[in-house]
C-alpha cells in the first residue's frame, strides 16, 4: 500500500467527492468495464454529513446508499485483477469486499481489494447515486 506521505500519493478522502463517504466499509457489489469506463457498482458507507445520510436501519451498523463509482476517459490501464472472492450476505445478495485502499496522484488511482486491484490513469472518478 502506498502511504501519503510517498512520492506525492494521497488517499481518496482528500478529493471532495469522497468527503462524506468512508470506502473501507462500503461494498463492492460488481465491477463492470465498456469502452474506456470501469464502473464499481457499490454500497456505500455515507457519514453524518452526508446530503442523502439517514439513520441506520436497526440490524445495519451504517446508513448505506448504493450508486455507482466511475472512471471515464482511461487513458493508461496499468493493472486490473479481478478475483473471485465473493461473500453472501444473510439476505442472498453478494458482494466482493471493499475498497481497502485507494490512493491518487496526478490523474492516477490505484484501488486495492478483496475484489482485486485497479491502477488507472483517468479523468477524476465520479459518483452517482441510485
Amino acid at each position: 500500500m502506498i502511504s501519503e506521505d510517498t512520492d506525492g500519493w494521497h488517499n481518496y478522502s482528500i478529493m471532495p467527492i469522497f468527503a462524506h463517504l468512508y470506502l473501507e466499509d462500503s461494498y463492492v457489489l460488481g465491477i463492470v468495464s465498456f469502452g474506456d469506463i470501469i464502473e464499481f457498482q457499490m454500497e456505500f458507507v455515507l457519514h453524518e454529513d452526508h446530503p442523502f445520510y439517514c439513520d441506520p436501519k436497526p440490524d445495519e451498523q451504517y446508513c448505506y446508499k448504493r450508486g455507482g463509482l466511475k472512471f471515464s476517459n482511461i487513458r493508461s490501464l496499468k493493472e486490473f485483477v479481478r478475483t473471485d472472492v465473493k461473500a453472501v450476505d444473510a439476505t442472498g445478495e453478494v458482494d466482493f469486499g471493499n475498497i481497502d485502499s485507494f490512493v491518487c496522484r496526478n490523474h492516477r488511482y490505484v484501488l486495492e481489494g478483496e475484489w482485486g486491484k485497479l491502477d488507472i490513469e483517468s479523468d477524476e472518478p465520479t459518483i452517482t447515486y441510485i
